[in-house]
């Protein structure tokens, strides 16, 4: 998710850029015009950052990301960019840099043909269907008896405890280390005894485990079979939730409720006071995003979307996303803090993970779930980890990274780790020569730009731009003026 500081720099930006526009749109309609094509058409802005973290408040005093402008960017380029750990905010496009920030960001993602639901994911998939079906809530003083209830046991066991660790520590060093093992070795005791007993009867023993986990995995619910289908002669609620293109004109007619909401939350949630209807556009609504996907026999255009949650007629969650080539990406989620029982955040997380599943049906390649960036020190941002199995992206190699191995890393070393894929080999990048300019409406390499009589180099940017953006680089057009 983008913190407020990313959005009071979007819109600063964006006001900056105002003039700019007008430019840069003559240039937009030129790549139009030319054969009927669109570009990818980003302008560098460079080094951002620096005041208070967003995340865990300290004061940074060094640049925390590079940033871009883009005018329109293909989501196929944007794919490629996710991919190196570049995010978009609105239309600004950012890298945080691993090595300044007090908060080092890592893009995390999710393979959601072999997601697995966890015990407490469950939880709240039923607690939602039980509000729906029966409108079952919270009940306070339920809590208050469960409060009591552990309070009482954690104090006995704190009693009990403290008397019995001089016990044990006065014990153990007389307790023999065989005996202290033993406990450990009666669960593979009993597995090499069942093994035995089936070696005795002339049973495969590797094809009787795998038949035990085609049983196990046969019995394991999905995330589709928890999401249930309205009835009104059974439901207390209906929940329908619309995914609405940024460009259509639902989106339009939506756009003050959606705003209402997303003021709510940002005042009581994240006690922001500062919302506006031109900030929450510049935000969530504008996107440089246009599809190049071949064909239009799909059922939904690439590109960006909300995917709005409808309560009995009633806006309650937002959840902003990207659906890309090979990824649906969330971006932000804003909801009413009156239903924040029904833990939204996760339910509606759990929702974009099953629709990207039913994506992948129809576009095989689209199966990844992207969650943003992992900031192991933000505990807000923790619960990410628990959707597995996830990867984290290497800012060195931009190779993917399972999860775990990079918890370890970050356990043993810090969470500072530039490359959780040491071995592999450090990433491609864009010969600079080779970077593709649009200059006074002309499309050419970098190299010919420098040879033209009318220009003169007094940036320094170029090869840092080539760095950060890779090989797409020689696809995408970089404004110069």
């Amino acid at each position: 998710m983008v913190t407020s500081l990313l959005y009071v720099l979007a819109l600063n930006i964006y006001v900056y850029f105002k003039q700019e526009y007008l430019m840069m749109s003559n240039a937009s309609d030129f790549a139009v015009q030319k054969q009927h094509q669109q570009y990818s058409i980003v302008e560098y802005i460079g080094y951002n950052g620096g005041g208070t973290c967003g995340y865990c408040h300290k004061e940074e005093a060094n640049p925390t990301n590079i940033g871009m402008w883009a005018r329109s960017l293909s989501v196929s380029h944007y794919n490629e960019l996710l991919d190196r750990g570049i995010r978009r905010s609105g239309k600004y496009l950012y890298k945080p840099m691993i090595a300044n920030t007090c908060c080092p960001q890592y893009t995390i993602r999710l393979d959601v043909n072999s997601f697995r639901l966890s015990r407490a994911q469950k939880k709240v998939l039923r607690r939602m269907n039980d509000f729906l079906q029966k409108d079952v809530r919270p009940n306070e003083r339920q809590k208050i008896t469960e409060y009591n209830v552990v309070k009482k046991k954690t104090e006995r066991s704190t009693i009990s405890s403290n008397s019995q660790v001089k016990r044990v520590q006065d014990n153990e060093e007389k307790i023999p280390l065989e005996l202290r093992k033993k406990g450990r070795k009666k669960k593979v005791l009993r597995q090499e005894r069942a093994f035995q007993k089936m070696r005795d009867k002339g049973i495969n023993i590797m094809e009787a485990q795998r038949i035990r986990r085609e049983k196990e995995e046969s019995r394991r619910r999905t995330l589709n079979s928890f999401i249930i289908t309205y009835s009104p002669e059974t439901f207390k609620h209906k929940l329908e939730v619309r995914l609405v293109d940024v460009n259509s004109s639902q989106f339009y007619e939506t756009f003050q409720e959606s705003f209402k909401l997303y003021e709510k939350y940002q005042t009581t949630v994240h006690h922001n006071a500062s919302c506006n209807r031109n900030g929450y556009r510049v935000f969530l609504a504008d996107s440089p995003l246009f599809s190049d996907e071949k064909g239009g026999s799909k059922s939904m255009a690439l590109g960006s979307y909300h995917q709005q949650y409808y309560l009995d007629g009633r806006l309650i969650a937002v959840g902003v996303v990207d659906v890309l080539p090979r990824c649906l990406s969330a971006k932000y989620l804003y909801y009413d803090p009156d239903y924040e029982f029904l833990t939204l955040g996760t339910y509606t997380a759990l929702r974009e993970i099953a629709f990207t599943q039913e994506l992948a049906k129809e576009r095989p390649q689209l199966h990844y779930y992207y969650m943003g960036f992992y900031i192991h020190s933000c505990q807000k941002m923790r619960y990410k980890k628990c959707f597995r199995p996830s990867d984290l992206l290497c800012d060195r190699s931009f190779t993917w990274v399972p999860l775990e191995k990079c918890l370890e890393m970050m356990e043993r070393y810090g969470e500072r780790i530039e490359a959780f894929a040491p071995d592999a080999p450090v990433a491609e990048n864009c010969p600079i020569e080779s970077v593709r300019c649009l200059y006074k409406m002309n499309i050419l390499s970098y190299q010919i730009l420098l040879n033209l009589p009318d220009f003169k180099e007094t940036e320094t940017f170029m090869e840092e731009y080539a760095r950060i953006v890779g090989p797409v680089a020689r696809e995408m057009l970089l404004y110069r003026n």
